[in-house]
């Protein structure tokens, strides 16, 4: 049976799902029901369901899968978001540059970005790169000072309006990703020890 922890008023579905699986406590591959995942958290399967949508594969007879995460995926997650990022920041007018950079913290960046893209379907796929991987990592980076120093870099490059704001997103990906690696295993290691 699915063990998950029951839900509290500061937490969300989609909190605990995310973070079971980024975490890895629940493994790639792992197969499991909406209503089971239901049953454990306490809650209805409509929550549940939509929770799951960007972290599992469907299966026959409403099972999923666990999506495998490996440190390839997790590279090409942050790199498309890179991508999609600087091509949504080059359409941008000044004025509106002016009002992105303004964004005090990396949450609040990543959804005035969001809010920029005209495409419903890219405007997803943005919403789930930020509002789950990413935010796993602002979430559960200790310190970020690495993190906090490349954004900021990343902040002056559009400001300045330089030309290599490609390079200086691609910088911040990989500090996202190595991020990222550092949380799972820091994740794993308590919960093995």
């Amino acid at each position: 049976m699915l063990k998950l922890e029951k839900i509290y008023k500061s937490e969300t579905v989609l909190e605990i799902l995310q973070e079971a699986i980024l975490s890895g406590d629940l493994e790639a591959g792992a197969e499991i029901t909406q209503v089971e995942a239901a049953l454990s958290l306490g809650v209805s399967r409509m929550p549940v369901r939509e929770a799951l949508l960007s972290l599992v594969e469907r299966l026959p007879s409403q099972h999923v899968r666990v999506a495998t995460l490996d440190d390839e995926t997790i590279k090409n997650i942050f790199d498309d978001m890179a991508l999609l990022a600087v091509e949504i920041i080059r359409n941008l007018k000044s004025d509106e540059l002016c009002e992105l950079v303004l964004s005090t913290n990396q949450f609040e960046f990543h959804r005035a970005l969001r809010e920029k893209i005209k495409s419903p379907l890219r405007k997803k796929i943005f919403e789930i790169m930020t509002e789950v991987y990413l935010s796993f990592v602002l979430k559960n980076s200790e310190g970020m000072n690495n993190v906090n120093e490349i954004f900021k870099d990343l902040l002056t490059s559009i400001k300045t309006l330089n030309k290599n704001i490609e390079e200086v997103y691609k910088k911040y990906s990989i500090v996202l990703v190595n991020e990222f690696d550092k949380i799972r295993k820091n994740q794993r290691s308590k919960a093995r020890g």
